[in-house]
């Protein structure tokens, strides 16, 4: 049995009509990424005016039979699963309702769990409905988030549950940039595609970064790095190809760094900064700081960033000439920093002061926030993520592929 909730309750048998429903909601939220805005907008618009529809998110409940639940509860073997989606992850409706039928069927066969699918309709929608959710499950029962998307539902889906601990996190990666699972493997994205392998997967201890009153999984960055996060987006719009974007994001990324150097929206700063008790104040270009190696879609500025280890790394990009800052690009993406000792300044650290007296453009896992100052601090092992067996963090220091270790699961440490 299926439930699909709107402005009203509806009980369905089939899946394939189930999956009919949700994407008849989604359709309005995906052609933002396939048509006009304003074209989406009315087929919103006109959905809103039938009588039986309100603009309240979409859920679809798949739920086991009370005698099961109970059973499993008493023996502290029960987990929910909460899919958060974003649908604009999906160029095709067709993708959309492949995905929605493969969690159906994972879920269907001997009676396994219960789901939740909750659709998210614009960046932050989710915070509120993840937070709710978790909040809703028992202490002795295991919550597991599924950040169906990219980085961006990854934030939103993290700082919804992040307080709780029966919670844990799962992201399976169809957004434009999916840095996180870029850190254990890019080659690895099948697996975190496979849902039965992933609803099945352990759990592992990793960091996070505390982030003023949010948290961040990857990383975060004040200066040169959020206006090409900026100006990447801008392009990415202009592009208007959605998912097929997503091989050049990392050339996009560089693109939109350039062109903040040239229109002279990149400049230095004076930041008031304190690292674990000293002094670091001075003048840069950008700050990156790190719990995963890579960003903007497959770059890898922080290679010595690992998300297990209990610290966060900051690399300072010292003031520049345009010429020289463009030119030390490609080394510093290819995470090269250290062939420029006088340039660049790697420190690790658990928690950083950043202040200033204009206001900060701060990205956090490539959400952009302004603030005039912010506190980063490490909170070692506070998320459990599921990752297959198997599969571990990549050493960047020696090039993508290649396994730095095997990631430590609940039962080994």
């Amino acid at each position: 049995m299926v439930k699909v909730y709107t402005a009203f309750t509806k009980e369905i048998d089939s899946a394939e009509d189930a999956v009919n429903e949700i994407l008849g909601y989604a359709a309005p939220i995906v052609a933002l990424t396939a048509n006009a805005i304003t074209g989406s907008d009315k087929m919103f618009m006109d959905r809103l005016a039938k009588p039986e529809s309100n603009p309240r998110p979409l859920e679809i409940f798949g739920e086991k039979s009370p005698r099961l639940r109970h059973s499993l509860k008493k023996t502290g073997e029960f987990m929910r699963h909460y899919f958060v989606i974003n649908p604009k992850s999906f160029v095709k409706l067709e993708d959309l309702k492949h995905f929605l039928l493969s969690v159906e069927n994972c879920f269907s066969v001997g009676n396994r769990a219960e789901y939740k699918i909750y659709i998210s309709r614009y960046p932050r929608d989710a915070v509120a409905a993840v937070h709710r959710y978790a909040a809703s499950v028992r202490d002795c029962e295991t919550v597991r988030i599924y950040a169906v998307g990219g980085d961006g539902v990854l934030f939103d889906c993290l700082n919804g549950m992040a307080e709780f601990e029966n919670a844990e996190l799962a992201s399976i990666p169809y957004g434009n940039a999916n840095d996180f699972i870029n850190a254990l493997g890019a080659e690895n994205f099948d697996a975190f595609r496979d849902i039965k392998r992933l609803s099945e997967a352990p759990s592992v201890p990793v960091d996070l970064i505390r982030c003023g009153s949010r948290f961040a999984l990857i990383n975060c960055s004040i200066g040169a790095e959020s206006r090409a996060v900026m100006n990447m987006n801008g392009i990415m719009k202009a592009m208007n190809k959605g998912k097929n974007t997503r091989r050049f994001i990392p050339a996009i990324y560089k693109i939109g760094a350039i062109t903040g150097i040239i229109n002279g929206s990149i400049l230095p700063k004076r930041y008031i900064v304190e690292i674990d008790g000293a002094d670091k104040s001075g003048e840069y270009m950008n700050m990156n700081i790190a719990n995963t190696a890579f960003n903007g879609g497959g770059n890898i500025p922080n290679p010595y960033a690992v998300p297990d280890d209990g610290e966060l790394d900051v690399v300072f990009l010292n003031r520049l000439s345009r010429f020289r800052t463009i030119s030390i690009m490609p080394g510093y993406t290819r995470g090269q920093f250290e062939k420029y000792p006088q340039i660049f300044t790697h420190l690790r650290f658990r928690e950083m002061s950043c202040r200033c007296e204009t206001p900060m453009s701060v990205i956090m896992d490539g959400e952009l926030f302004m603030t005039s100052e912010i506190t980063f601090k490490v909170l070692p092992g506070a998320v459990k993520i599921a990752v297959p067996e198997g599969l571990g963090f990549v050493d960047a220091t020696a090039g993508a592929g290649r396994k730095k270790k095997e990631a430590r699961h609940e039962s080994q440490r």
